[in-house]
């Protein structure tokens, strides 16, 4: 009897016996994220929140008294880096749902592979159309407005301040060239033309032979779709040939970043859009939350479309009902109803449907301008 009791506390200690108080495995959750190269700066600043949060649900008790484990791995803005992580995160860490981040080329990839794969994956960051699903169920879904949602506000926008002769400056890639071919086909409805454009490569040092070029088109405003650094190098190329067209910012959150790199009055007078209301208390729950968590305080809607994502993403877990069973866990996904979100308007809430794998709609955009280095609304 003796020596029977030592095995079993011996086998104890080494975990091989599970008691009732830790019968319960944790639920596996994937996370791929730009925290190096081109978008590693949108990556690194976005990446906390989704840790918070899971931190903040496994404090209350996790999901069904199962806690949450995060399984992170940096994916490098590299599309075929983001497929090999999904398939370890599924087949080495049996990882049911997936968090995919940040920009559109990882997106493009992450959403071929979780339709083959047939494993539910949420991004915060791929604002392409080319991964919006409109019939039937989707394997992925996004918490952030679509390129053409955008395009609708920013266009509107031009058309109510009277600009009619329009430039575009944007990234080669693939957010930039979606900023561009919506730009294309919507103008017309806004009886805007396109009278010239350019598209700027990463890391680009000078842009002055692009705005020179563009000055001579004779625009009046300029739709800027280019990431944080090419943007602050873009507003210098425009001061320094005299040129004072109205600028408009496409991303939000990137001209925020922008914001912290270049010298203070450089994005004075430029618009962007925001997905968020900030008269919101949910937004400013959110930014408190972060800075408290970070240190670090940023007041964009790249904080609060990441909060939306991973709660919607344990809110499909919770509803599934089988969250080691990736089909549960994507039906769990149409099963949300009515969820709070920091995101859109005062009433905007959370949900998904049949035909509409995006969180935003066009109501959700609103306009903000750029004023003594301090993103505000327009009034």
């Amino acid at each position: 009897m003796k020596i029977r009791n030592s095995i079993w506390l011996i086998a104890l200690a080494f975990g091989l016996i599970v008691t009732p108080a830790f019968a319960q495995n944790p639920i596996n959750v994937g996370f791929t994220m730009d925290f190096s190269g081109v978008t590693a700066q949108v990556g690194n600043r976005e990446a906390p929140v989704v840790e918070m949060v899971v931190k903040e649900v496994n404090a209350a008790g996790g999901i069904n008294g199962r806690q949450i484990k995060l399984h992170t791995l940096d994916n490098g803005a590299d599309p075929s880096r983001v497929v090999g992580n999904l398939k370890m995160l599924r087949d080495l860490h049996k990882c049911t749902v997936m968090f995919e981040g940040v920009n559109s080329s990882c997106g493009i990839a992450a959403k071929k592979w979780a339709d083959q794969n047939k494993v539910p994956v949420i991004t915060e960051g791929a604002m392409t159309d080319a991964v919006l699903q409109k019939e039937g169920k989707a394997w992925f879904f996004k918490s952030c407005a679509s390129v053409s949602t955008h395009a609708e506000s920013t266009l509107a926008r031009m058309k109510q301040l009277g600009y009619t002769k329009v430039a575009f400056q944007g990234s080669t890639l693939a957010w930039g060239l979606d900023v561009r071919d919506f730009v294309r086909k919507l103008a017309p409805k806004y009886g805007i033309e396109i009278v010239g454009e350019v598209l700027c490569e990463p890391k680009s040092k000078d842009l002055t032979i692009q705005a020179t070029r563009l000055r001579d088109t004779g625009a009046k405003a300029v739709i800027c779709a280019d990431y944080e650094a090419e943007t602050g190098v873009w507003a210098k190329a425009v001061k320094s040939i005299g040129w004072n067209p109205f600028l408009f910012q496409y991303s939000s959150g990137l001209l925020s970043s922008a914001m912290k790199i270049y010298p203070p009055g450089t994005f004075d007078g430029w618009e962007t859009s925001m997905t968020i209301d900030v008269t919101k208390p949910l937004v400013k729950e959110v930014w408190d939350k972060y800075a408290a968590y970070t240190g670090k305080r940023w007041e964009d809607d790249m904080i609060t479309r990441t909060w939306d994502g991973i709660r919607l993403l344990l809110e499909a877990v919770r509803l599934s009902g089988n969250p080691d069973n990736p089909e549960a866990v994507r039906d769990g996904f149409y099963k949300i109803k009515n969820l709070p979100i920091a995101s859109g308007r005062l009433d905007s809430t959370g949900s998904f449907e049949l035909g509409r794998n995006e969180l935003l709609k066009p109501q959700d955009i609103l306009i903000y301008v750029v004023k003594e280095g301090r993103i505000v609304p327009v009034k």
